[in-house]
């Protein structure tokens, strides 16, 4: 088992239509990766000698909002910094996760700590430790250099999981469907016009804003997606008597 073939598929955008729908990954992973640890430290912008209290404050926002019913309207009570955390957070739980399951189905003996199925704390505590950054140079690297994949080349990472390497099955698919938005902060400058250039215009679908993901819940959004699945059901099999 690879590291993490969900943190490491950078042509998951190149899955034709059937069979699965991908949500989307970053033109440049590396670029995106990057951005997330960049929000995980977004409290570094605070004063130091307030940093603790204003984390912590930021914790109680997140649980009070839980008590509450939110709707695509609700306003929600977090400054720039706050809500960059948040994601930040968010990401790397579930980087968390990639390495934790993924050691313990392959101990590459790069965690000290025991990688225990019925007390996951302390391990949970060391891998928290590790930033995107960390999981590519301590994890997916020496994976696959072991396996005769050289990706610590000077730019064999970055040509590896970078869309635009694989420009070609992009033009050869036309069952390729991309819904995204144009404020998706994983968009490195640029990346929009590169899916424009490469997608034709019925096959992207554009939001003016939405970030990463952020409006699933909105009607015209969840009435794109279902139209990406228009023509998708299975045909029924004529049964000889």
């Amino acid at each position: 088992t690879a590291p993490s073939d969900h943190l490491m598929n950078p042509v998951a955008i190149l899955q034709p239509r059937p069979p699965s729908l991908n949500s989307y990954c970053p033109v440049r992973l590396l670029y995106g990766m990057a951005k997330l640890d960049d929000f995980y430290r977004a409290p570094l912008a605070w004063p130091a000698a307030q940093r603790t209290q204003d984390i912590e404050n930021t914790f109680l926002k997140v649980a009070a909002l839980a008590n509450y019913s939110l709707t695509p309207q609700t306003t929600l009570p977090f400054s720039i910094v706050e809500s960059r955390f948040i994601i930040g957070l968010v990401f790397r739980f579930i980087l968390r996760d990639a390495i934790y399951t993924s050691q313990r189905l392959h101990n590459m003996g790069v965690l000290k700590l025991p990688i225990s199925r019925w007390r996951r704390e302390p391990v949970y505590h060391e891998i928290l430790q590790y930033s995107f950054r960390d999981y590519l140079d301590k994890f997916v690297i020496p994976y696959y250099s072991r396996r005769g994949l050289d990706l610590g080349a000077p730019g064999a990472l970055d040509r590896a999981s970078d869309l635009r390497t694989y420009q070609a099955g992009l033009h050869s698919n036309r069952e390729i469907r991309l819904i995204l938005n144009r404020n998706d902060f994983l968009l490195a400058p640029g990346d929009l016009q590169w899916f424009q250039s490469n997608l034709l215009p019925g096959e992207m679908t554009v939001f003016p804003t939405g970030g990463h993901l952020g409006n699933l819940a909105y009607p015209a959004v969840q009435k794109a997606i279902l139209g990406t699945l228009q023509g998708l059901e299975p045909k029924p099999v004529a049964v000889e008597q």
